[in-house]
């Protein structure tokens, strides 16, 4: 494919466009083709939803567009019902995993170079290649331990990590002349949701867990000093995107998640109280004393609060909250900058267009009582799992605004000829709740076709084309590139919603470009001609006064500079930008004259769950799994039950 979309967009963006959607100029220079931009909204459920008023008044408002566009999505080895939710209320119709002509794909894990090679510039996928480099806890660790080493104290935010079996000569070596051995957490490198997680007091335990474990697992040192709030440790859910990597574009949401432990925190127990220690919220939630948060508009009720909540919380007990909120940024940063280089060259070995990929990550964060943030890990597609009020609310508001500055383009002739892989149609299913496990059969594939179903052409079942089309593809120069982002900045107030873009700014700028310049090892300087487009300044024209490591430490120094006033004129002054947007993170978000959207995620209308066959047929199977497992545990605890018995009565036989 010759032409590139997306590479030059106008700003002209209106933001009473009354369709929900912008048009843009595209960058196919020789007919200046006008391309459209869906714009995500949550006000888009109502509209959809059983029981809503407004879906009986208007329930195409927002369907329309997808589906006069024959907008297509598919989930990979994701079944995020949130995702589902707001791509159906726009009338995205939802594909196999073997159809390749979708718009939007949104994956639970990353490809592999050849797949992404046959990616097509007006397609969009959540993952960067090579992100797993932060998002797995032992290249997480790696990719740290080699930036500490090359940048000394800039990087002292992660806690002191083992990774087993690799490195336990080292552990052994470092704490064998200790007096005492402190306890570290011990998580199995690829494992979430807390599984595996447990507390070691010990090198006996050390030594046990090489034994047994299957795969790696990090060993961190216990953060024993946690700061609390009334008595209970906590950590936070932050939630970033990233729209590049080369030229870096961050963006932090003004809002996240603060989880508590369940019972009051101490350290002389030795440890063996889980919900004293561990703040998971998958752990957590089994624990019968935790409390849950029923009311949307309260905010700091419960075992699991808004990071605004919490930050106005901080802010009555005298803590230089901004300040807070920075150091947390900067922890964002430079944990991206660390696989900048990884993620720049499996884009170019790819041949991805710049707005091809984006990504949300879940960074974990833990304060301590010096209000020093520590970073715990990355999370690879966060959960937007609604369990509570709060969780719809803020998951739904991340969801859209990520969707939006991931730019999808309204393109009907890319897809409309080859939508699905084999000979299919668009259908519905009369049962209303797809993600739940129901008794209820699920109609027929041919009952349950649409009145008006469209029609696609007969095509080859290849799950993915062959990637000899990497081969016509039009390079992008680093100057095309960052005319695209310098574009897509532009419009970002009209695309960021609630999000901070946190990277590139710009005072803070110099305080990260000698790690980007020895980072840069192609010499492409793209982070400086994007700053050098937007700010009309060239950054090599500018000498930073003094050693730039200085700020650095007042920066991970909180013991020392626990307020803006305790920090170096020079710092305040780079800072000052990011201080003063950081108001937005205590914001009251839920305040009277603010929108509250739904409590809950909704139950949408049949019609609005738009489907292909195939689509269907693999949902139904899942679901069959579903009841039949839950059909087969019990009858597994009984036998289990029953041989227990049958063993215990055998032995009393025999010693008789």
């Amino acid at each position: 494919m010759n032409k590139n979309y997306d590479i030059e967009l106008s700003s002209n963006e209106s933001d009473n466009d009354s369709d929900s959607n912008e048009t843009f100029t595209g960058a196919d220079n020789s007919s200046k083709a006008k391309i459209k931009y869906m714009r995500f909204s949550p006000d888009a459920l109502k509209y959809v939803s059983i029981g809503h008023k407004f879906s009986a008044k208007n329930p195409t408002k927002y369907t329309s567009k997808g589906i006069s566009h024959n907008m297509c999505f598919k989930m990979i080895k994701s079944d995020s019902r949130l995702v589902k939710s707001i791509l159906y209320s726009y009338g995205f119709t939802q594909c196999s995993r073997k159809n390749d002509k979708v718009n939007f794909i949104w994956a639970n894990t990353h490809m592999n170079g050849q797949t992404l090679r046959t990616f097509l510039p007006w397609q969009r996928i959540n993952h960067f290649p090579r992100s797993v480099s932060i998002t797995k806890k032992d290249m997480l660790h790696q990719n740290l331990s080699l930036m500490r080493k090359h940048f000394g104290g800039c990087y002292d935010f992660y806690p002191e990590s083992f990774v087993i079996p690799d490195d336990k000569e080292l552990l052994d070596a470092h704490y064998s002349d200790k007096e005492t051995f402190p306890p570290l957490i011990s998580k199995p490198a690829s494992a979430s949701r807390g599984r595996g997680i447990q507390i070691i007091t010990d090198l006996k335990q050390v030594d046990t867990i090489e034994a047994h474990e299957k795969s790696r697992v990090v060993l961190s040192e216990y953060i024993s000093n946690p700061y609390l709030v009334n008595g209970r440790k906590f950590d936070l859910r932050l939630y970033v995107t990233v729209i590049s990597f080369q030229p870096l574009i961050v963006y932090m949401f003004n809002d996240g998640l603060a989880r508590f432990a369940v019972d009051e925190y101490d350290d002389d127990d030795g440890f063996t109280e889980t919900f004293k220690h561990l703040t998971n919220y998958s752990l957590n939630k089994f624990s019968e004393n935790f409390i849950k948060n029923n009311d949307p508009t309260q905010e700091d009720i419960g075992h699991k609060w808004t990071v605004s909540a919490l930050l106005r919380h901080l802010a009555k007990e005298g803590i230089d909250t901004k300040l807070l909120m920075v150091r947390m940024e900067d922890i964002v940063i430079k944990t991206l900058l660390s696989i900048q280089a990884q993620v720049s060259s499996a884009i170019r070995s790819t041949g991805l267009g710049p707005n091809v990929c984006f990504e949300l990550f879940g960074f974990d964060i833990l304060i301590d009582n010096d209000l020093k943030p520590w970073l715990l890990e990355v999370n690879l597609s966060p959960s937007l799992a609604c369990d509570a009020p709060l969780d719809s609310i803020l998951k739904t508001r991340v969801l859209c605004d990520t969707l939006n500055l991931a730019m999808v383009p309204i393109l009907l002739d890319k897809n409309a000829d080859n939508v699905v892989a084999g000979n299919e149609e668009n259908v519905m299913e009369n049962n209303d709740n797809n993600d739940a496990v129901s008794s209820a059969s699920v109609s027929s594939v041919a009952a349950s076709r649409s009145s008006s179903p469209v029609m696609f052409t007969k095509r080859s079942k290849a799950p993915f084309r062959k990637s000899n089309s990497f081969e016509h593809r039009k390079p992008y120069n680093p100057a095309a590139r960052v005319k695209i982002y310098s574009n897509r900045i532009n419009l970002e107030k009209f695309r960021k919603g609630n999000f901070v873009r946190i990277f590139p700014r710009k005072d803070t700028f110099y305080l990260y470009k000698h790690m980007i310049e020895e980072l840069d090892f192609r010499h492409e300087k793209q982070d400086m001609l994007l700053y050098k487009t937007m700010y009309n300044e060239d950054p090599d024209g500018y000498e930073i006064a003094g050693d730039v490591d200085d700020y650095h430490k007042e920066l991970m120094d909180a013991k020392k500079y626990k307020k803006t006033s305790d920090l170096s004129p020079e710092t305040v002054g780079f800072l000052q930008e990011a201080l003063d947007e950081a108001a937005e993170y205590e914001r009251e978000k839920h305040a009277n004259g603010f929108r509250i959207y739904p409590k809950a995620l909704p139950r949408l209308h049949p019609y609005a769950r738009r489907r292909t066959s195939s689509q269907v047929q693999a949902d139904e199977l899942r679901r069959q799994a579903r009841i039949e497992a839950l059909l087969i545990k019990p009858l597994e605890q009984e036998l289990l039950r029953v041989a227990s018995s049958s063993k215990v009565l055998s032995d009393v036989k025999s010693k008789v």
